[in-house]
């Protein structure tokens, strides 16, 4: 099998110097990431390489012992010709093993031909993230190990990240629901490769890791160049990951005590704790900005401290982080910019599925027929529908900016319902931020 390594390689060694992953060792890596509940079902995302590979090995032996269940998930990304076959292949290698079983999710519909691992990557987690939510699985493992933190520190560091941003990856990240799991992050690739050894266990070998046309590839290249201080860099990594963890703490107590979010999509914030010059503060907004306007990505510390100088200088109505900003007396109001909302997603009778990384929505099982139906932002053509037809009722209670970019059910050019108004039927919606306000632990009640 292509890339595949045999057992008798992996136990003669392959230039394995690291000691083996012990089991107490990897279970005080879970345990700071609990508590869990009774009887939990862990899912981790496995794809036959050696990371992954051990984490689920790991996994499926730690929750032997708690009477857990590890749902091992393979996404088959269909980009080479032998990756059915691997899939399969590791779904071999973990038949049979006690408190774990094994699905093959595959990633239908046509392939990039740019941007390749980054639209990969975005399609495996929504593939991951709907298999556990449709499953009732709250916890997600995934393998990224110390020597992906280090790549990720070095990426960052190239880029002009903040401190905040070079601690790198979060061993504990909330995402559409699911608690996103990294215990592996201080741990580096050749113990997962060791651990794998000491069990006869053969691994996959994908060569994208290898691939020069990316740049975690050319990284790796660079660092078995030139081994770097992995003992400085991890404590280097620790110490900003200390300085992160506290700064979160802070800025989830600012959003906790002064923070309001509607169900209709938008929130309201006191300004007098948003100081451009207080780090917690910075990282407050740029977690609120995260949750109305849907990015994946921070808004740079440099753009947040100068909206947030803007708007102790009484400057309002302006756009950030796919965001609409407005200064309201001593408070900020914070909107989804419905003007970069682009997703306009054609449905059918009682489908579910996210929208624009803010809300759940469901399909009523009757719908007009005849028409086009779509779902899209209100905008403001919408507005204008509903207060010819007579509804305008339905359009109070609602700030302006919040019901543009609100989700609607449209017949052709003709809105049948926006729930956010209670207007109409065949639609119904739940906001629920891809990221939540907080990642301290808690989430801020609305």
């Amino acid at each position: 099998m292509h890339g595949g390594l045999s057992a008798e390689n992996v136990t003669r060694g392959a230039g394995l110097t690291a000691a083996p992953l012990s089991a107490n060792d990897f279970s005080g890596m879970m345990a700071r990431l609990g508590p869990f509940e009774r009887n939990p079902t862990i899912a981790v995302a496995v794809s036959g390489g050696p990371d992954s590979l051990a984490l689920t090995l790991l996994l499926a032996e730690w929750a032997s012992a708690r009477d857990a269940t590890v749902a091992a998930i393979t996404i088959d990304h269909g980009l080479r010709a032998e990756s059915a076959a691997e899939a399969e292949q590791v779904g071999r290698w973990l038949a049979g093993r006690t408190n774990l079983r094994h699905s093959i999710i595959r990633w239908q519909g046509p392939k990039p031909e740019s941007a390749v691992q980054s639209t990969a990557r975005d399609a495996r987690y929504a593939l991951l993230t709907d298999h556990c939510r449709a499953a009732g699985i709250l916890h997600l493992c995934l393998a990224h190990q110390l020597d992906d933190q280090i790549e990720t520190h070095r990426m960052r560091a190239a880029r002009g990240s903040s401190d905040y941003g070079l601690a790198g990856m979060s061993a504990l990240r909330p995402w559409r629901g699911i608690r996103l799991l990294r215990p592996l992050l201080g741990v580096p690739k050749a113990v997962l490769r060791a651990t794998l050894a000491a069990r006869g266990q053969p691994w996959l070998e994908d060569p994208s890791n290898s691939n020069p046309a990316f740049e975690r590839a050319r990284l790796r290249a660079e660092r078995a160049a030139g081994p770097e201080d992995e003992t400085r860099q991890k404590a280097q990594l620790h110490r900003l990951g200390l300085e992160r963890h506290r700064r979160d703490v802070e800025a989830a107590t600012i959003l906790a005590e002064s923070l309001t979010l509607d169900p209709a999509g938008w929130a309201t914030i006191d300004l007098a704790p948003l100081d451009p010059e207080a780090p917690a503060a910075r990282s407050a907004l740029a977690r609120l900005l995260q949750c109305i306007g849907g990015s994946g990505y921070p808004v740079a510390e440099a753009r947040l401290s100068e909206a947030m100088a803007a708007l102790r200088r009484d400057a309002a109505d302006f756009t950030l982080g796919g965001c609409h900003l407005r200064r309201e007396g001593g408070r900020l109001e914070v909107f989804r910019d419905w003007g970069a909302i682009r997703d306009r997603i054609p449905v059918k009778p009682s489908e579910r599925f996210d929208w624009d990384r803010r809300y759940e929505l469901a399909v009523g099982p009757e719908l007009p027929g005849g028409r086009d139906l779509t779902i899209a932002r209100l905008g403001e053509a919408g507005m204008r529908q509903l207060g010819r037809a007579g509804h305008s009722q339905a359009l109070q209670g609602v700030p302006v900016p919040a019901r543009k970019a609100l989700p609607a059910l449209w017949a052709g050019e003709a809105v049948e319902a926006v729930p956010g108004l209670g207007f109409g039927v065949g639609l119904e919606a739940r906001f629920r931020p891809a990221i939540p306000a907080t990642s301290s632990g808690f989430t801020v009640a609305y």
